[in-house]
């Protein structure tokens, strides 16, 4: 043997081997303290002691225990009782023929290949046994065999037996809390691997992670919609000013339901001028649609101005959910902003008549070159001319009409259909007939209901219980939340740079608008500096003064018109900008720069844009449910503190070892203390667990029932369930395909050994005597090989 050879290390027996001297036959006996040996005539005061006691000791000598037979003469009490090692007993296997293809004509074969799953028995006889002592009612154990007839576990591989490979608490709660944003059980067991040190420091594997994700989901199963409900019924006890609301068909199942908590309805009451809502799928298991309401803050950021989910997309279940909108936040928004969806446009004008409803204009600009044809579109300057007046807000009503009209004639495109009926309802699309609603230029475009989409679905999958959803949804929001005061703090906290010091409105407006909406104020001042000049100006009546100021950056030649009264200061300006964004244009800077106004005019401050516009939530309170009122919660916080208390000191002793380790023997001293008072709790049953978790028993009665899965417009087309009989037409044809000949497309050979004359080549035009059988020869390769195509073509065909 090598010298190197002896270096190798070899997986050695664990514990002590005994040899029989007459059969020869080997007996393992577990090497552990005698402390946790079980001892004749020990007692236990409950068989789950006695079986955790064995469980220790197992674990401590390199295998697992399982509880064997017991004796019940009377039900509910236990006289005697086994408990025995795992490899007690003998399993049969079942004999598979494996020259039998799955699916084939014989009768013992299965559609799924059966498993070979090996046995861990081998009749090893190691237990202990216990009976039922009177008066005392204790449980002693009459019997230990503690010989095994195989070799134990070594302890660098323990953490692979089923019995020491189990999710404790915090790992439990990691994944359910991970599951909240979007973090699958894989990934998070991946994660607490990095951070443990190893696969052997789990304590649990990946397999265990997904069956306890699995098992969580299968205990919500039919009562989700019912937890949800109660779960935001709860919410709405604990949480002031928080709506909910939910639609049931005659059978209990789950249609429609709405919510809505009291920051929701605050922001509402600033943000809630222009408001955009669209559905959208796969953001549950049930394909149910969700359906955010979305308007912008103080930010020119989107904020979640309610939401619901629909189990359809009738005109019925949106008036439902408009009304549920109404009722909780007391109003309808001046202005809704959706797409082309006949049952939103049915809903909107049957439920919110004094709203005004505006169409996505980029929807109805997408499909332009489908309607015209591309050529045109791709080949003239139509496109571009259309987009001009459509997408501008400087034209007026009548200029849009006139300039339509031209271009239109120019392409001969007036009996146009579909462009035709765009016309007949330009006033719900085209800016120039929102010139005068107020704060209408904030949303022209469903673009804020396809990012806020966008953004839940970074959060959500598509195949997550309502449970999950809802979870999903709070970490969203908060996520939302949070980055509102993180913008609300850069505003407070930092200075910008002010180009225009000699103009003092400008620093005043560093200090009422937030940090965004200051950029683009700033930025209206630098054009009226730069940009802007007053031709003339004219007194007019009631104290009035028009301005007449050309502004060299459009690219329009007239004039814009101001109207100011500075004895109250009352402006206004053709532009039409305050009236559509809520803020002051070039041209009225212009004015006021030239006036020497020293005070900006506080009539014009909307309240929406300033830097106090709403509070900021409180940390948490997206959750509703104070930490006091409930004992899950309880535990959870003090879980946390915790952590973050033992986070902090190993900061501050990372940098001292000496300290540190000090620490670390402090927590292992504590540590051993705590398993000596805590060997005899018993381990809490999985549902209990799954109970505590989604705050729900499942021996309460169901009210609301789960929809099944519903398909919408847009899903695509759903997979035809196909016959035994066409999948198996589908694999013969398959299998007899098989490989082609490059010569002659026919199967059975290849080009080296094709028998078939060659095809005829461009260049060979000198061989004409041969042409002509060859071409027949060709015309009856390509007959069988078009008939080949044809079989193909019609197995394509019974496949779809």
């Amino acid at each position: 043997m090598d010298s190197g050879d002896a270096d190798i290390h070899t997986y050695q027996p664990v514990g002590n081997v005994q040899v029989s001297p007459n059969s020869g036959r080997r007996t393992f006996i577990p090497d552990v303290d005698d402390l946790i040996k079980p001892q004749m005539h020990m007692t236990f005061d409950s068989l789950e002691n006695a079986y955790l006691f064995y469980q220790r000791y197992a674990k401590a000598g390199g295998f697992t225990a399982r509880k064997g037979t017991q004796y019940e003469p009377r039900k509910g009490l236990i006289h005697n009782k086994w408990f025995v090692c795992s490899k007690e007993g003998t399993k049969p296997l079942k004999a598979i023929d494996s020259t039998q293809e799955a699916g084939s004509s014989n009768v013992n074969s299965k559609s799924k290949i059966t498993r070979r799953v090996p046995s861990i028995r081998t009749g090893c006889e190691a237990c202990i046994r216990v009976k039922l002592m009177k008066p005392d009612n204790l449980y002693v154990v009459y019997y230990f065999e503690e010989s095994h007839n195989h070799s134990f576990v070594a302890e660098d591989d323990r953490y692979l037996l089923p019995e020491n490979r189990s999710m404790n608490y915090v790992q439990e709660e990691a994944v359910n809390a991970l599951s909240a944003i979007n973090v699958g059980p894989v990934r998070a067991f991946n994660i607490m691997r990095t951070l443990y040190g190893g696969f052997d420091k789990v304590g649990a594997t990946k397999v265990d992670f997904k069956n306890f994700k699995r098992d969580l989901n299968r205990y919500i199963a039919e009562y989700d919609a019912d937890m949800v409900i109660k779960r935001l019924r709860r919410k709405k006890e604990f949480m002031p000013n928080f709506s909910m609301e939910y639609l049931t068909t005659a059978d209990g199942v789950l249609r429609a339901l709405f919510w809505a908590d009291g920051d929701t309805k605050r922001n509402y009451n600033i943000f809630g001028d222009v408001v955009s809502f669209d559905a959208t799928y796969r953001r549950n298991k049930y394909k149910m649609m969700f359906v955010p309401f979305t308007g912008v803050d103080n930010h020119y950021r989107n904020v979640t101005l309610g939401a619901a989910i629909i189990g359809d997309e009738t005109a019925e279940t949106y008036s439902w959910l408009l009304n549920a909108f109404r009722q909780a936040f007391g109003r309808a928004p001046p202005v809704i902003v959706t797409d082309q969806d006949p049952a939103m446009r049915k809903a909107i004008q049957d439920t919110w008549p004094e709203s005004r409803h505006r169409l996505c204009m980029w929807h109805i600009m997408e499909k332009l070159t489908t309607k015209v044809g591309a050529n045109l579109c791709n080949s003239t300057d139509f496109k571009k001319r259309l987009c001009d007046i459509v997408w501008t807000d400087a034209l007026l009503p009548e200029q849009f009409e006139n300039e339509w009209g031209v271009i239109l004639a120019d392409f001969d495109l007036l009996n146009h259909e579909w462009l035709q009926s765009m016309y007949e309802i330009r006033d719900t699309w085209i800016p120039a007939y929102y010139r005068d609603q107020h704060m209408s230029g904030l949303m022209r475009t469903s673009s804020r209901s396809e990012s806020e989409n966008h953004f839940f679905g970074q959060f959500c999958n598509p195949n997550c219980t309502l449970v999950e959803f809802l979870g999903h949804f709070d970490s969203a929001i908060e996520a939302q939340r949070h980055e509102h005061m993180k913008n609300d703090h850069d505003t407070r906290h930092t200075n910008p740079q002010i180009l225009a010091k000699e103009f003092v409105l400008e620093q005043q407006a560093a200090n009422i608008y937030t940090r965004t909406i200051f950029f683009d104020a700033q930025l209206e001042i630098q054009t009226a500096i730069n940009k802007c000049a007053v031709g003339k100006w004219e007194d007019r009546e009631d104290n009035f003064v028009n301005f007449s100021v050309k502004d060299f950056s459009q690219a329009c030649t007239s004039f814009f018109q101001v109207m100011m009264r500075q004895l109250d200061m009352t402006v206004s300006c053709s532009c039409k900008r305050y009236e559509q964004f809520g803020l002051l244009c070039a041209h009225i800077f212009c004015v006021l720069r030239l006036l020497d106004i020293r005070q900006f005019p506080e009539r014009y401050i909307m309240r929406r844009w300033t830097r106090e516009a709403v509070p900021n939530s409180a940390p948490g309170a997206i959750m509703g449910i104070s930490e006091s009122d409930d004992r899950y919660q309880q535990v959870n916080g003090v879980v946390r503190e915790i952590t973050r208390s033992a986070e902090s000191l190993i900061n501050r002793l990372v940098y001292n070892f000496d300290a540190l380790c000090a620490f670390r023997d402090y927590v292992g001293q504590y540590q051993s203390t705590a398993d000596q008072a805590v060997v005899n709790a018993p381990p809490r049953s999985r549902r209990d667990r799954f109970a505590e978790i989604t705050g729900y028993t499942q021996e309460t009665p169901v009210t609301v029932r789960m929809p099944k899965t519903v398909r919408f417009k847009g899903m695509g087309k759903p997979s035809r369930m196909k016959s035994n009989r066409e999948i198996a037409i589908i694999q013969s044809a398959k299998k007899k395909k098989g490989r082609e000949c490059g010569n002659c497309k026919r199967g059975g050979h290849n080009r080296r050994t094709c028998s078939y004359p060659a095809r005829e080549n461009a260049d060979d035009s000198s061989e004409s005597d041969e042409a002509e059988p060859e071409g027949d020869d060709e015309e009856e390769i390509e007959d069988v090989v078009g008939e080949e195509a044809d079989d193909e073509e019609l197995d394509d065909e019974e496949q779809e």
